[in-house]
């Protein structure tokens, strides 16, 4: 799966930190990745839950109306999960020590992981994520000075162009995007089924019409047609390969529409409930009001505010 996909982006950069000797900062002496972990434990979280909406405390990431999610999570290590499954008579003919670790992967110093799900500029992303990039140190450098202030390579950013070009060599490619929009099956076409069956069928045909019309010796139309028909299923595996890259169809769900779509929602749900008894005509009326107060069409406006969990406080208890 690409970057792209649902018409939304999806981030994935591990940054590696300089975790060498003692700094100090604000008169605090420790090692340099105990301070980006002090950096992301201070760094508010989104208010989507009692404990944060009694903090008060708004992410910086919710100053942006194109974010969807973001996580920074540090790696030290990567996981060992035990031995590889080998059969136990092999393993006791071996003599194998199964209480001695198989050889497994090491990081050389730690890493942060950072993962972020953003409406692109264009539809096609062709200016992402360096236009993400730079629209989001626009909103929290100071945030991300704290976050990646210790890592290789930061001390050459100066602006938003250079935190994308700091940030931009450490990408991978997402190869499991996160897609939540759809309610249901996206419009995907499918391969046709005819269309696979002609390749090989016309490699392993083509040679017996050699035969028949051009004189060819007829020992050698079995092994032309096998040949061919090989090469006509490699020509579908490309097709299918290919069609399996493309990315899904847009959700046609940008930040902006998903939060008016919240933001409706929630006060639909209140509004049917106070109306539950009204006569016909009377929620005729209302139900208008609610439309010029609410404004379903106008995405801008009334509307929920990123980063939260509801649009309204919550009733007091009868």
């Amino acid at each position: 799966m690409p970057n792209l996909d649902g018409g939304h982006y999806f981030f994935t950069a591990v940054v590696p930190v300089c975790n060498d000797g003692i700094v100090e900062h604000l008169g605090m002496k420790s090692s340099p990745i105990h301070m980006v972990r002090e950096a992301l434990e201070t760094l508010p979280t989104a208010l989507q839950s009692k404990a944060t909406e009694e903090v008060g405390i708004q992410s910086p990431f919710a100053r942006s109306l194109r974010t969807h999610f973001a996580r920074i999570v540090v790696l030290d290590q990567p996981f060992y999960n035990g031995r590889d499954h080998d059969d136990a008579l092999i393993s006791a003919i071996r003599n194998t020590d199964l209480l001695k670790a198989e050889p497994h992967d090491t990081l050389a110093c730690p890493y942060l992981l950072v993962m972020i799900d953003f409406d692109p500029v264009d539809s096609d992303g062709k200016r992402e994520p360096r236009a993400y990039l730079e629209h989001l140190w626009s909103l929290m450098p100071e945030e991300l000075n704290a976050v990646f202030g210790y890592c290789y390579g930061f001390s050459k950013v100066k602006d938003a162009p250079s935190f994308a070009d700091f940030m931009l060599p450490c990408q991978l490619e997402t190869t499991m995007p996160f897609n939540d929009y759809w309610i249901g099956p996206p419009p995907l076409t499918a391969l046709s089924t005819r269309l696979l069956i002609v390749p090989p069928l016309l490699g392993l045909l083509a040679p017996w019409a050699g035969v028949t019309w051009s004189g060819w010796p007829w020992w050698s139309a079995p092994l032309l047609g096998t040949a061919l028909a090989l090469l006509g299923l490699v020509i579908d595996y490309w097709l299918v390969m290919r069609k399996g890259r493309r990315p899904f169809p847009s959700s046609e769900a940008p930040l902006p529409r998903v939060l008016k779509s919240l933001y409706l929602q929630q006060a639909f749900v209140r509004f049917a409930a106070e109306h539950q008894d009204a006569a016909p005509q009377a929620l005729g009326a209302a139900f208008r009001d609610f439309l010029t107060a609410h404004r379903p069409s106008d995405e801008s406006g009334p509307t929920q505010p990123p980063g939260v969990v509801r649009s309204f406080p919550p009733r007091a208890a009868a």
